[in-house]
């Protein structure tokens, strides 16, 4: 029985949780005690049994359209969704020449070999020596590489730098880092520098 001064709101409450008043609760007091803390017969809320309900109605309804009708799930529509977007990036970097790590060529036009070593000289010469020889950094003349010795090794450790101290180098920009490393390989490898440093990695030849 509703007191009269119950509001709205508590009356709602109760009934949404259906909870047994705390004079009634000898009434449904269960035969279980432990060490004197004892067990309530309570109900389920109502709240809480609607709601499983509904998680049940839903789940058949998933199934039903996922696995009996056959939609693709969620996860399908992301990977399409994923390749799609990845198809448009590769589509725009071809038409707009823009080069990474997977698409760069060596290049060997004089005027890019040019720009390549000025930016060699500025940023690269202080670890490697002018003439590639090597010094902090590894020598880049000889036959024995490290991390690869083709023109798509050479510009990921250009961009990305390497574990051994090389820090990497992806603010000059993809098309600076293609022309660099196209000097190093068209003119520093096979070069015979003043004093060579000892070679390190093994011998690698690029097709």
């Amino acid at each position: 029985m509703a007191h009269k001064n119950e509001s709205a709101l508590d009356r709602f409450i109760k009934k949404l949780t259906k909870a047994t008043p705390i004079e009634q609760e000898s009434e449904i007091k269960l035969d279980h005690d432990f060490d004197g803390i004892e067990e309530l017969n309570n109900p389920l809320p109502p709240w809480w049994s609607m709601g499983f309900l509904i998680t049940l109605i839903i789940a058949v309804f998933y199934i039903a359209y996922y696995w009996v009708m056959g939609k693709d799930s969620q996860y399908v529509e992301f990977e399409r969704a994923t390749a799609a977007y990845k198809a448009q990036v590769e589509k725009y970097k071809k038409e707009h020449n823009i080069v990474d790590e997977n698409t760069v060529t060596l290049l060997t036009d004089k005027d890019a070999l040019a720009e390549g070593k000025a930016i060699y000289d500025k940023n690269c010469a202080a670890c490697h020596l002018a003439d590639g020889g090597g010094q902090i950094g590894p020598n880049l003349t000889d036959d024995n590489w490290i991390y690869g010795c083709d023109i798509k090794s050479v510009f990921k450790i250009i961009q990305d730098g390497t574990s051994k101290g090389m820090p990497p180098w992806k603010s000059l920009g993809a098309e600076k880092i293609q022309k660099v490393a196209s000097y190093i390989l068209v003119n520093l490898h096979g070069t015979k520098p003043a004093n060579p440093k000892a070679p390190e990695g093994e011998v690698c030849q690029a097709e």
